[in-house]
């Protein structure tokens, strides 16, 4: 093991030491400017610039993992696709949303999940099983959906009318388990959205849905997708055959610190 010294042109140097084994490739990391206080710790942005960071007191709260901002021009069915957002680190991750289709007919919001982190997602062996609960704005209409699908499409909330392009779901999820779900315990997705891009004022409806994956089906989940499926709110079961509208938007994940 060697030392490697950084000299500066004052005269001063600082010091640094290889690892105690062979490192898998060639690792490059940039100093900050100067010493931290006392306490605080080297904080990596993820491309080799180290900062001072000061550990706050409160660990609870919600830690930014990834956003995405996706503008009408861009919008596909997977567009709003994050990639290696989910690890053992957190069991809970908040999703806040504002998605929309363009003109197309799919009318239910949804998410699906990935592994593997290059940009697929599970599309068989995976039973995803919801319910949702909706109430028009300014009336008592109210009334309940549920949904199946058999091909990992988690169902939450739906149906926004028509085909018009701008419809859409603006809310949050909390997403429960989805790295560190085992046998007995399936990736659970909860929502609360309103569904306000419709025709006129008052067709606008609040929406709470949930959608949980059979025990043991899946694990080690990574990945998460959201959009729009011509999907069912009888039961029926939806496969991966399904169509799925263009979308764009902007949502944000949180991992939860407890």
């Amino acid at each position: 093991m060697s030392n490697l010294n950084f000299l500066h042109s004052g005269g001063n140097k600082v010091t640094l030491s290889a690892p105690a084994s062979n490192p898998s490739s060639d690792v490059t990391f940039k100093l900050p400017q100067a010493d931290g206080s006392s306490g605080q710790v080297l904080r990596t942005d993820g491309n080799g610039n180290l900062s001072w960071y000061t550990i706050p007191d409160n660990t609870n709260g919600l830690v930014k993992l990834a956003s995405l901002d996706i503008a009408e021009g861009s919008a596909s069915a997977s567009a709003l696709h994050f990639n290696n957002v989910f690890s053992s680190t957190y069991s809970d991750y908040m999703a806040y949303f504002d998605i929309r289709k363009t003109a197309h007919s799919a009318p239910y919001f949804c998410c699906q999940f990935g592994k593997t982190s290059n940009g697929s997602v599970i599309t068989s062996n995976f039973y995803a099983r919801g319910t949702s609960n909706h109430q028009q704005v300014g009336t008592s209409n109210m009334g309940q959906q549920y949904y199946v699908s058999s091909d990992g499409i988690f169902q939450l909330n739906g149906s926004v009318d028509g085909s018009n392009n701008g419809y859409g779901f603006k809310g949050f999820a909390h997403i429960v388990d989805p790295f560190n779900n085992s046998t007995s315990n399936g990736v659970c997705v909860n929502t609360t959205i309103m569904m306000q891009y419709h025709t006129t004022n008052n067709n606008k409806w609040r929406e709470d849905g949930g959608c949980m994956g059979d025990h043991g089906e899946q694990q080690n989940l990574k990945d998460i997708r959201f959009g729009i499926v011509s999907g069912n709110g009888s039961g029926s079961n939806v496969t991966s055959s399904a169509s799925f509208a263009p979308v764009y938007g902007r949502c944000t994940i949180y991992g939860v610190q407890k």
